[in-house]
């Protein structure tokens, strides 16, 4: 490109800029270019140049960012992916060997069928038999899939808050992490972390799962409580009734004080989701019980737990050693 044409006109002309030219004369204004007081002609010649190159530097960014959403619109986009064992279907099409998911289309693997699933440039997911998923979304740093059933496995090497996977009981955000969600034939789900973190959620309720936890889900409640693998069986039990088992208050009453007995230091992040998950009067318990555990940072009392205040919940999840509150917050706010 010759720089005096792009300053002055006095230059050949380059070929991309007669182009730009000709697409930005269409807007040009009918009014002279402004004289000021004291404005000789090279310097009104050099103002133009500098606003000829603005508009075409807002031109190139807009044409870029028109681009960079078309990749990005559904229908644009597809994931590869392989036959492992069987015949799975990709969008009412046995798949041979290896094809393409496109945006909008189901992958289903019967009782004998496997498939591997890229995550576009980001990860891998292993399909297990009996599962269907549809591609929703890929691009602009957002992959998403639905999970209708089945079992998969993820390894996601992306930045965290990029790869989300809704299932009927809730919507699972990568934190940057492999796991291994499971939804059963009633949309309930349970996933495992093995490392990294994975973000449930679902109209505000909320679970932040580390690697070694589980955590379960349900159609039209959302995520329950989530526990460690090795948590007492009896305080498993007595979680899905807090959780899912809408009791009355005498069961509930059985079920937390069965949990509350149970804890290690470990369960400390398990009792950290219930201070939001209990009742308020039941609050205390729970409170009482993860400060035996993990002493509440200072400026965080039993009175403002009790009263749900999340700026304290949040400062006390920073003690239990296991990531700032403030780094998950970032990924909620653009989840939703």
């Amino acid at each position: 490109m010759n720089d005096d044409y792009l300053w002055d006109r006095s230059g050949p002309p380059d070929a991309d800029v007669e182009r730009l030219e000709r697409l930005l004369g269409t807007l040009r204004s009918t009014p002279a270019v402004p004289e000021w007081p004291g404005t000789s002609g090279t310097a009104r010649a050099s103002w133009s140049s500098r606003t000829f190159l603005a508009a075409a530097a807002a031109l190139v960014l807009a044409c870029g960012g028109a681009i960079w959403q078309m990749r990005a619109e559904p229908g644009g986009a597809s994931w590869s992916v392989v036959r492992v064992d069987g015949s799975p279907v990709v969008g009412g099409t046995p798949l041979a060997g290896a094809g393409r998911l496109a945006v909008g289309e189901w992958l289903r693997t019967d009782g004998s069928s496997r498939a591997s699933l890229a995550v576009a440039d980001i990860g891998q997911l292993e399909i297990d038999p009996d599962t269907r998923v549809r591609l929703v979304a890929s691009g602009a740093g957002r992959h998403e899939l639905e999970m209708a059933q089945g079992t998969v496995h993820a390894t996601i090497w992306a930045p965290p808050g990029q790869f989300v996977v809704q299932t009927p009981g809730s919507t699972a955000v990568d934190l940057g992490c492999a796991y291994t969600l499971s939804v059963d034939p009633h949309g309930g789900g349970t996933i495992d972390v093995e490392t990294g973190w994975v973000g449930f959620e679902y109209q505000g309720r909320e679970a932040f799962i580390p690697a070694g936890a589980r955590c379960l889900t349900r159609p039209k409640v959302g995520p329950g409580t989530p526990f460690y693998a090795d948590l007492d069986p009896r305080a498993r039990a007595a979680l899905e009734t807090i959780d899912f088992g809408a009791p009355d208050a005498t069961a509930r009453r059985e079920a937390l004080a069965t949990i509350v007995s149970a804890a290690r230091t470990a369960d400390a992040m398990t009792l950290w989701h219930l201070l939001s998950r209990v009742p308020t009067e039941e609050r205390g318990l729970v409170f009482d019980a993860l400060a035996t555990l993990v002493p509440p940072p200072s400026g965080v009392t039993r009175d403002g737990i009790r009263r749900g205040d999340r700026a304290m919940r949040d400062r006390w999840w920073d003690a239990l050693d296991l990531g700032t509150s403030s780094w998950w917050r970032t990924w909620e706010r653009q989840w939703r």
